[in-house]
């Protein structure tokens, strides 16, 4: 092979995963759920990150003369009960409630995605102790555990959303083991095994990739669960009502719908756009990522050096490959074996068939 094809070579290889999440970037663009997806999530996270910006008031600050004031030039959505600004809360609620809602996201998948990992590809003892904790979690009453850990703690968002993190782990533990389990056996895993690959180098590079579209839609739909978990509890009174979060308005503007629907209106709006996004993105992602899987290198042609001839090694492979030349070597009843020693059961070599 010449140097110019080796070059190529190696810029390609350098190159792959860009290709690929650029793929992926475009694919979820071009996608019209997808689209929509990003441009409201994206709004709904600037308003988070913008939100002291944007608020003219604080989100507690209150005009007891102004209360239930219709809209005008200085509360563009009117004020609430006791006079406070409808879109500083909203903007701030954003802040608040996406946070939680990562927050709740990132414990489930700091759990059960490493156990899930463990358990499915070692199996053992761990994989039976994982399970017997995982069925105890899924037997517990989730809204009675929230309501325990609220009394216990008092009314704090980010406790409950920890609490509830935990309590949906066994969601990503289960989907990640079952995962495991249909490919450990694969032969592409057993090469990487006779190759001499570490266990976390044929985790990260071979295992993961087949678990990384399910963890990916799971979580999007986890964040609204969590979402509509935490709006529900707050609708119901047991959220914190000093900190500003969509939950906390809807529980307000229930109180107070026949005097102001508005108020209703607008954090209701804020938690369904959010939640319907979350669910068309997790899918806008798992379809590029399949479609990413399937994603072939082209073929090149063949690289002249600098001479103007062919490459020969190219030339000899392509000559093979269309049968003009005879095979230089031929080899028969050819078997490789290594020992399965992780698995009890399978001590003695694993041979593969003979050729």
């Amino acid at each position: 092979m010449s140097e110019i094809e080796v070059l190529a070579d190696q810029s390609d290889i350098g190159q792959k995963g860009t290709v690929v999440r650029s793929h992926v970037i475009k694919k979820i663009l071009r996608n019209p759920l997808g689209l929509v997806a990003v441009v409201v999530l994206a709004f709904m996270i600037l308003l988070a990150i913008f939100a002291n910006l944007l608020a003219p008031f604080d989100a507690n600050f209150a005009n007891v003369g102004k209360a239930l004031a219709s809209p005008d030039a200085t509360n563009i959505l009117g004020t609430d009960s006791v006079g406070r600004d409808v879109w500083s809360r909203l903007v701030f609620g954003a802040r608040t409630t996406l946070l939680s809602a990562l927050l709740c996201a990132a414990v489930a998948v700091g759990i059960g995605l490493p156990a899930g990992l463990i358990a499915g590809y070692y199996a053992g003892k761990f994989d039976g102790v994982a399970a017997w904790v995982v069925n105890i979690l899924m037997a517990l009453p989730g809204i009675i555990v929230l309501l325990t850990v609220r009394a216990a703690f008092g009314p704090s968002v980010w406790i409950s959303m920890i609490a509830f993190g935990i309590l949906i782990s066994p969601g990503y533990f289960r989907l990640t083991r079952t995962a495991v389990q249909s490919v450990r056996n694969e032969l592409y895993v057993d090469a990487a095994r006779v190759a001499g690959l570490s266990d976390w180098a044929i985790i990260s590079r071979h295992i993961f990739s087949v678990v990384r579209a399910p963890i990916i839609i799971q979580t999007a739909i986890v964040c609204g669960v969590a979402i509509s978990i935490q709006s529900g509890l707050e609708f119901l009174g047991l959220g914190d009502p000093s900190v500003a979060t969509w939950g906390v308005m809807l529980s307000e503007g229930f109180k107070n719908v026949y005097l102001n629907p508005s108020l209703l209106l607008w954090p209701a709006l804020a938690i369904g756009a959010t939640i319907g996004a979350l669910v068309l993105l997790g899918n806008a992602v798992r379809d590029a990522l399949e479609d990413a899987e399937k994603i072939k290198p082209a073929k090149r042609g063949s690289v002249q050096a600098s001479n103007g001839r062919t490459a020969p090694g190219r030339a000899q492979t392509t000559a093979v490959e269309a049968g003009t030349e005879h095979h230089l070597v031929k080899v028969s009843h050819l078997g490789v074996g290594y020992p399965r020693l992780t698995d009890p059961s399978r001590r003695s070599l694993t041979t593969c068939p003979s050729m």
